[in-house]
This record gives C-alpha cells, sequence and structure tokens, in this order.
C-alpha cells in the first residue's frame, strides 16, 4: 500500500488518544510536542500519563470509550492492549478524521515514523509499519550524523534566506548562493556562516562576491 507522507500542523487541533498506557503516553507526548489539544479517554492512567493530567496538559476522560468521544477529533490513536477495542475504536472513526491503530497497520490511515528533530531540521523514518524497531535503529544512527549543531545551522539558513531573498541579486544568482550554503563546509563551520552574512551585506552590489563563494 502506498502511503502519502506530510508534515501535519496539529497546533491547537483536536487529538485523541484512546488507552492510558505506556505506548499511550508516548504517543499523546509527540502531539502535545506538536501543540495539539489531547484528550485521553481510558478507565486507568501510567502514571506518567497522570503526572500529564494533573500538569493541566491533557484532559482526561475516566471511562470507556464510547464512539462518541471522538466526535470532535482531528486525528485519532487508539492505544489500548485490546485488539478489539483498538478495532472499535477504528471503526467508530468518521470519513474525515484520521485513526492511528497501534496494534493494526491495516486498520490505521497512518502511520508515526521514528523521528529525529535539531531545531527546525526534522527527519523522519518509517518501514510502512514492517519494524518499527528497524526504523529507531536508523533513526539513531542518522542523529550520530545529525548532531545538535544542526540547530544552529539551520537558524543559520532561515536567516541567511532572508537576506538573500530581499537582497538585489537576480533570481539565479540567489539560488546559486542558497545552494552554495548548504555545502558540508558551511554545515561544519560556525566560522564560515558569519563570514557569509558579513559578506553578503558587505557585497550585495559586488557580483565578484558571487565567484568567492566557489
Amino acid at each position: 500500500m502506498g502511503t502519502y507522507p506530510i508534515m501535519l500542523n496539529m497546533k491547537n487541533k483536536a487529538a485523541v488518544v484512546v488507552g492510558g498506557g505506556t505506548i499511550a503516553y508516548r504517543k499523546t507526548l509527540g502531539l502535545l510536542q506538536a501543540g495539539a489539544n489531547v484528550t485521553v479517554i481510558s478507565p486507568a492512567l501510567h502514571l506518567k500519563m497522570e503526572a500529564l493530567f494533573i500538569d493541566k496538559q491533557i484532559k482526561w476522560h475516566n471511562k470507556a470509550f464510547e464512539p462518541q468521544d471522538l466526535q470532535d477529533a482531528l486525528l485519532v490513536i487508539a492505544a489500548t492492549n485490546q485488539r478489539q477495542v483498538n478495532a472499535f475504536v477504528a471503526a467508530s472513526t468518521g470519513e474525515h478524521q484520521l485513526v492511528n491503530v497501534v496494534d493494526s497497520q491495516a486498520l490505521s490511515d497512518f502511520q508515526v515514523p521514528a523521528k529525529l528533530e535539531r531545531g527546525d531540521l526534522t527527519i523522519c523514518v518509517a518501514t510502512g509499519g514492517s519494524s518499527p524497531s528497524l526504523a529507531t535503529v536508523i533513526r539513531d544512527e542518522l542523529a550520530e550524523k545529525y548532531d545538535d549543531s544542526y540547530k544552529d545551522y539551520l537558524n543559520f539558513l532561515a536567516f541567511a534566506r532572508d537576506k538573500v531573498k530581499h537582497s538585489r541579486f537576480d533570481q539565479p544568482t540567489k539560488m546559486r548562493i542558497l545552494k552554495e550554503i548548504t555545502g558540508e563546509s558551511y554545515r561544519q563551520s560556525y566560522g564560515m556562516q558569519q563570514a557569509f552574512l558579513e559578506m553578503i551585506d558587505r557585497f550585495e552590489n559586488d557580483y565578484s562576491f558571487i565567484e568567492r563563494l566557489s
């Protein structure tokens, strides 16, 4: 089955997590990090999940799941330890709701990939549900290459892109500059990043500046 990878904006969107255990907790954390408004449906909560409720980061309905619990949700995660309940949750979703069933790829509209974040850089690894463990291993391998320095590098790229965008260079020149600063030498050198920002201010109208980048 083909999938369509997207980065979904969940800020202030309603999400329902059915289940209160450790898997539900991990799924809830990811939704909270994305800014979603999370409601948990479960007659019991893991201690870490309970802490989120006490801290008012989530809403909790202390009850067994019922279809009406999904009424306002954009995204639904069925994360109980009972396959029948998870299947019932999936069957209860509406036409315009997305559901992830943690123990059934076939019943899910989407899978949650293994994710690596470095500031604005997000790298996701998915195996189509075949082996979440392998996705985690590959993510951890990538984490060694794309270390914490990429957070500052992405900040540099965003700032540099804005400066280039509002410069007087023509469009082909802008594209050449933006491609150049994604090179390995810029990724690994804070000094080169700062020198670039200084040069683009100093040589905006001097096209020999472009040759200096090569």
